[in-house]
């Protein structure tokens, strides 16, 4: 299973974003954000303001009884 830090990855490819290119989109510093990515070490909050950054949008699932997601 991908978790949400190799998914962003994986956006930041899609969008042709760099690292520091989305570092500056977010106001934070390249060195900031890479022990972030280093460390898996991100809040939801920062997820979201990530995605928002490259123009996507977050989704979260966990649905079951049994309209099943995940």
């Amino acid at each position: 299973m991908t978790n949400l830090t190799e998914k962003l990855k994986i956006a930041m490819i899609k969008q042709n974003v760099t690292q520091t290119k989305l570092a500056e989109l977010t106001d934070q510093t390249q060195n900031n954000l890479a022990n972030k990515f280093k460390a898996n070490n991100f809040k939801l909050s920062e997820y979201e303001k990530l995605v928002s950054a490259l123009g996507c949008e977050l989704e979260i699932n966990i649905i079951l009884p049994t309209g099943e997601k995940i």
